[in-house]
């Protein structure tokens, strides 16, 4: 859906795919490089900024020991403390800028640009080159969890959903055309995450769209 309302998104993220495709030379089939994929810049800022703000995940912990204090209070042990994902993923401090609140999809939240060492042979300067740098501390994300119970399929669920986006903006062409209610009426805004599927992991949401698509090849 993000993918879908940004036509110049679309693009970029179809050129960096491109870079990823070889050609079986017995089938012609045309192959993505998935462990080349996920290392590109600008993909892998919206895969970010996905998990960001469309999972909601419950990190759960049993207090042992003598108990802690925690924001004043006394917290004795056996008790269960429970870390909702959205406080830190939606932390202006963390994640937000003046020009791109942490409540709006930004795709470009973690990405930077740097020198790169090829000369433009046009300027005569180095060029600039966008990396990866996620936004915030690592312990302000954590849409799979963390410590001991952290997902053990996490680097499977990030080439699975990097893929499937790769696949979407490489063979599609999407026109978002409008927002409606999942019976197909108008809407009059746009989507939202449920609330009902908060701490779920996965939050789908509340309203669907219409598009037009083309195929590319």
């Amino acid at each position: 859906m993000e993918l879908a309302q940004d036509v110049e998104l679309q693009q970029a993220i179809r050129e960096e795919v491109e870079f990823t495709y070889t050609v079986d030379p017995e089938t012609g089939t045309r192959i993505i490089d998935g462990q080349k994929l996920v290392t590109f810049p600008r993909l892998q800022s919206v895969y970010t900024e996905l998990m960001r703000m469309h999972v909601s995940m419950n990190v759960t912990r049993e207090v042992v020991g003598t108990g802690v204090k925690l924001g004043g209070y006394e917290i004795p042990p056996g008790s269960l403390l429970q870390a909702p994902s959205e406080i830190p993923h939606y932390d202006e401090s963390a994640s937000g800028t003046e020009e791109h609140p942490a409540c709006e999809f930004w795709a470009a939240r973690h990405v930077k640009s740097v020198e790169s060492e090829e000369i433009d042979s046009k300027t005569g300067k180095r060029k600039q080159v966008l990396q990866f740098d996620m936004m915030g501390r690592p312990s302000d994300w954590f849409p799979y969890g963390g410590g001991q119970g952290v997902c053990p399929g996490r680097y499977f669920a990030k080439q699975e959903i990097m893929l499937t986006l790769a696949t979407f903006v490489s063979q599609l062409e999407v026109e978002f055309v409008e927002w409606v209610t999942m019976d197909g009426k108008k809407s009059d805004r746009p989507a939202q995450n449920d609330g009902k599927y908060a701490g779920a992991a996965g939050v789908p949401p509340d309203r669907d769209m219409k598009i037009r698509w083309k195929r590319i090849w």
